[in-house]
């Protein structure tokens, strides 16, 4: 199938949403444009960056555009906060340790989640945009400075109005966008008040009085995240902005997991073959969880929402997303455990489940998000998932195992768990059909 110079759509990457096109039909390197051409070109500069009123992307664009350079700034930033959870799982190794970073995770992922939803329904780029942005920014950076605390210490109160703070700028965005959108978005910015109100008030309050409040608003915040499937349908994310700020964050994540295998090498005071085995395999790990999910299960590309059946399908892709940033964060923790090991040394009966069900958790993960993929719903290969589930139970199955198991063992075994499901989900992959002579990424097709 060939393509029409012509129609093609440019979609390069990343992009400035204020990126302009000189008007007037002049030659920018001639030096001959029309002085009327060049007040008008730099008028609309200065009105597209400083004066701008907000629209919805159009349609044109809308399910082409790709993430922007201040995108993958503001991702860079909600990673650096993910990064400081780390710290305190660390020290406390153990499920209640999980419980407490997955609830902290939760926020962050929220806070994330409110400013992808809105950026990819709404073109703004204005100097009060940026400011907002930048304002989100210095919330996120205070929750990460008080992200390695117990929940019942000054410091994760700080968090959680913090957090507060962040909803509010939310709030605000949307209020500047009130007119573009439906009935929906009005009970969007009363649900976002709300919650502010509820987070910041709640770190003024005694425990447990603190956890009925974070309770109540995490509930709230919960139910107000999705819009009406009808909403969804009629205006859905961008199809190829959407899944790739996903994949960006999944990514810059799997970096923090090999920082976090750096680390590890930093403690050693010694090598030997185990020790080094151990580093090795602990960055293949986090190579092989990258390769499932991008190679394998297509966890970034291009997805349409035109029905009811595909709305749910995004849902539960999303929520995957989530299990599978905890997974990353544990096992990220784990695999820095194993390179501090002593050589020949165990896992803890406690660390060697925490570390086997982690890797459980984002393989399953990552077979649910390849279910709901364009490349492989359509599959009527059973024994694909049912290899996969086999996988997993092999997993999972290693836990009870530590004193039989030594620690680098355990790693190379976990690495080709991460092979085999690879290697299945690429070879279960259908190549996506281009329907009505538009591919996803939206160039035109032509016979």
């Amino acid at each position: 199938m060939k393509t029409s110079p012509r129609l093609e759509l440019q979609t390069p990457w990343p992009r400035s949403q204020g990126d302009s096109v000189v008007a007037g039909g002049g030659d920018p390197g001639s030096g001959k444009m029309r002085h009327e051409a060049g007040v008008n070109a730099a008028g609309y500069s200065f009105t597209s960056r400083f004066l701008s009123a907000p629209k919805l992307w159009p349609a044109h664009e809308h399910h082409v555009r790709r993430p922007d350079w201040t995108e993958l700034f503001f991702d860079l930033i909600f990673a650096a906060a993910i990064s400081q959870l780390s710290v305190p799982l660390d020290a406390d190794f153990s499920f209640s340790g999980i419980l407490r970073y997955a609830f902290l995770l939760a926020l962050i992922f929220f806070a994330w989640f409110g400013y992808t939803m809105f950026s990819t329904q709404y073109a703004v780029d204005d100097i009060l945009q940026r400011a907002l942005t930048i304002a989100q920014v210095f919330l996120v950076a205070v929750m990460a400075a008080n992200a390695t605390s117990g929940l019942a210490s000054k410091e994760a109160a700080g968090f959680g109005a913090a957090y507060g703070g962040v909803r509010a700028i939310l709030a605000l965005q949307y209020i500047r966008v009130r007119r573009l959108g439906d009935a929906f978005l009005s009970r969007r910015i009363a649900g976002l008040i709300s919650v502010s109100v509820i987070w910041t008030s709640s770190a003024l309050l005694p425990t447990p009085q603190r956890y009925i409040g974070w309770a109540v608003a995490l509930i709230i915040d919960i139910g107000n995240s999705w819009p009406r499937a009808r909403s969804i349908t009629a205006f859905p994310p961008g199809a190829t902005h959407f899944p790739e700020r996903f994949g960006l964050l999944t990514t810059i994540l799997l970096g923090e997991f090999v920082a976090s295998v750096m680390r590890g090498i930093e403690s050693q005071m010694g090598w030997s073959f185990l020790a080094a085995s151990a580093a090795v395999l602990s960055l293949a790990l986090g190579f092989a969880i990258w390769s499932c999910y991008s190679d394998g299960a297509s966890g970034w590309k291009s997805r349409r929402v035109r029905s009811h059946a595909d709305v749910v399908r995004l849902r539960i892709w999303i929520a995957l997303h989530f299990a599978l940033f905890v997974g990353i964060g544990v096992v990220g923790v784990a695999v820095r455990r194993a390179i501090a090991l002593p050589v020949g040394g165990h896992f803890s009966a406690g660390d060697q489940v925490i570390i086997c069900s982690a890797t459980t958790a984002i393989i399953c993960a990552i077979i649910g998000l390849a279910a709901t993929s364009e490349r492989h719903k359509a599959s009527r290969r059973g024994y694909v998932w049912v290899s996969q589930m086999a996988i997993a139970a092999l997993a999972l199955s290693l836990a009870p195992l530590a004193s039989h198991i030594i620690g680098s063992m355990l790693l190379f075994i976990l690495f080709l768990c991460f092979v085999g499901q690879a290697a299945l989900l690429i070879g279960n992959q259908r190549p996506t059909h281009v329907a009505g002579g538009v591919d996803p990424g939206g160039c035109a097709a032509s016979s």
